[in-house]
């Protein structure tokens, strides 16, 4: 099967061919096998080579977040035909993830950086940091510590700083 996924705006062309647990995959002339168990819904234990990684998949509207030792990696299925359209706003501080707010690192009118952590969600035991997508000013944050959040909430709003 040819797949075609975007990952941080970049196309990848993957072929993948699964028998039983195993899936065999080729991207950019390399193959690579890949054992994958699930331990319970939306739970992954994945083997490459000798490396072991345990992996959590949530299903968002149009994109699948797969969250592996603390990172988050958006993957979003495109179709093979037509234009390749997003219908991600820059900047998007949705959480990928239900969960509890445990740390807010920064307040409404604070400067930060891009890449800065604003935000720590706990899930399943696990840390996930939202990050800002650029420089710029708080806007708003919409949660304090220990807030339920839901998958696809807004975080928080930040005022692009001018080019």
């Amino acid at each position: 099967m040819f797949i075609n996924y975007e990952h941080n705006n970049h196309l990848y062309n993957v072929t993948v061919e699964r028998r039983d647990n195993q899936f065999f995959i080729t991207y950019d002339n390399d193959e690579y096998t890949v054992t994958a168990s699930e331990l319970k819904p939306g739970q992954l234990v994945i083997q490459l080579a000798e490396r072991v990684i345990k992996s959590i998949i949530s299903q968002g509207d149009d994109s699948k977040f797969v969250f592996i030792d603390g990172n988050i990696f958006k993957v979003k299925r495109i179709e093979l035909t037509g234009r390749k359209t997003t219908g991600k706003k820059e900047g998007d501080l949705n959480s990928p993830i239900s969960g509890t707010v445990v740390k807010v690192k920064v307040a409404e009118g604070d400067l930060v950086k891009k890449d800065d952590v604003l935000l720590v969600i706990e899930a399943m035991k696990m840390e996930y940091l939202i990050h800002a997508p650029y420089s710029g000013k708080i806007k708003r944050i919409y949660f304090k510590e220990k807030d339920q959040i839901e998958i696809g909430q807004l975080t928080a709003e930040i005022k692009k700083e001018d080019d």
